[in-house]
């Protein structure tokens, strides 16, 4: 067991859409006569044997998150795609960011869905608990933006409260009138394991506080945009009486991997570009309805929130140099990582390998160098496990190594290694060597 987690964001976006400036939103209004079929299974596919794997590589868990009326994602709700990965799946902890709770017409509902998913995955479930972008108003059509803050926080407490109390117990507020809540069946975990996804208000800030949970700034321009998250979570933590744990604060980066930092360039820069200045463009008007924003969540955007700057204009080199996202050979993308948990300091960090445009083989290139190069260097063994024979998964075999000779291959007056010989700039020579006659 180790303190700090590693999580594998898994977007599951539809890639083949019009170029932004060739259509108007991608999350509201993009017709779906250009979805195709054989496409959209292809992507829902290739999530979800991509969430299984994580089990094997060796990460603590995979997300995935709930999007509607548009390709950004096509798990309306992901708890069905939580259910498949808790029936192939041992010991993931299983991330769905959503539902979301404003969308259903009682959160007991919501609560049933949960309990039983827990069940189903032996109690490995964590759940995100988003409040829903402002997009999301304009496509659910079950709420007024005007209410949804209030209303959220009500339906969070009778979440809550159906899962933790016994029943059957009364519920009379705003907006729910309930004479009978008495939840069945009841989930494994005592208190569910709970992360807020926010844009950097002080009353979400608040809330993640006094509840304990879990918080990941959502659309960070930069690592001092983290630190600042964590550091006012910290200072809330402390006004309630008690230290932030470690898994309360979360980072995400954007991470790709490769066997020399110039073929990892060349190998992310689309990819990443694609995401920023094409895929999660959308006007300011989607973003935010009118109400949607109180006082103090717009204090938050403005201050370097959510949506506080158009996503196209962030650069490749602008994203590196911020910290947000980290792109090199194994040696490189180590160093960049022990930076930014020196920083900011998560004790769970959700890596995005920005897969959704890459070829499968690509993005696993990625997730299995991360895997087995990067991981087990990042690890914090505070604690030993059972002694065991062999190894359980990448991470685990890359702990466990020891130092082994290269295999090598002659190519020209030298000896090269014959794992990197495929990548010019690797195939370097690490003795001279002359054939005997």
């Amino acid at each position: 067991m180790t303190d700090r987690e590693f999580f594998v964001m898994l977007n599951g976006a539809y890639p083949q859409v019009p170029y932004a400036p060739k259509r108007g939103s991608n999350y509201i209004d993009l017709p779906n006569s250009v979805y195709d079929k054989a496409e959209g299974q292809r992507v829902l596919e290739r999530q979800l044997r991509t969430f299984v794997s994580l089990e094997e590589l060796g990460y603590d868990g995979g997300v995935v998150s709930e999007q509607h009326n548009g390709p950004i994602g096509l798990l309306g709700n992901p708890m069905l795609a939580g259910a498949y990965v808790a029936a192939q799946t041992k010991s993931i902890k299983i991330g769905v960011v959503g539902p979301i709770i404003n969308g259903y017409l009682t959160p007991l509902r919501m609560a049933e869905e949960y309990a039983a998913l827990d069940i189903m995955s032996r109690g490995r479930l964590l759940l995100g608990l988003p409040m829903g972008h402002g997009m999301q108003y304009h496509s659910i059509g079950a709420v007024n933006p005007a209410t949804a803050r209030a209303r959220y926080r009500e339906a969070h407490d009778l979440f809550i409260k159906a899962l933790t109390h016994d029943g059957p117990f009364e519920w009379f507020g705003e907006f729910y009138q309930i004479p009978y809540v008495n939840l069945w069946p009841r989930p494994l975990q005592d208190k569910p394991d709970i992360v807020i996804l926010g844009g950097g208000s002080q009353e979400t800030l608040e809330m993640v506080a006094k509840q304990r949970y879990g918080y990941q700034a959502v659309g960070a321009l930069s690592q001092d945009a983290m630190w600042k998250a964590a550091d006012k979570l910290r200072r809330l933590c402390e006004a309630e009486g008690y230290t932030a744990a470690p898994k309360q604060v979360w980072s995400m980066v954007s991470v790709h991997v490769a066997e020399t930092d110039e073929q990892a360039r060349l190998e992310a820069e689309a990819h990443s570009l694609w995401t920023s200045q094409n895929f999660f463009l959308s006007p300011f008007h989607d973003n935010f309805p009118p109400a949607y924003l109180t006082a103090g969540s717009m204090r938050g955007v403005l201050g370097g929130g959510y949506r506080s700057e158009s996503t196209d204009k962030s650069t490749f080199d602008r994203a590196i140099e911020n910290g947000t996202l980290i792109v090199g050979s194994p040696e490189t993308v180590l160093k960049q990582m022990e930076a930014m948990l020196e920083r900011v300091g998560p004790g769970r960090v959700l890596l995005d390998p920005m897969a959704d445009t890459k070829p499968e083989w690509l993005a696993n290139k990625t997730l299995q160098l991360f895997a087995e190069e990067v991981l087990p260097k990042l690890r914090q063994s505070t604690k030993k496990g059972p002694e065991t024979q062999g190894f359980n998964s990448l991470a685990e075999y890359g702990a466990k190594r020891g130092e082994t000779p290269a295999p090598l291959v002659t190519f020209g007056d030298g000896l090269v290694n014959a794992q990197t010989a495929h990548v010019a700039e690797a195939r370097t020579v690490i003795e001279p060597w002359s054939p005997k006659a």
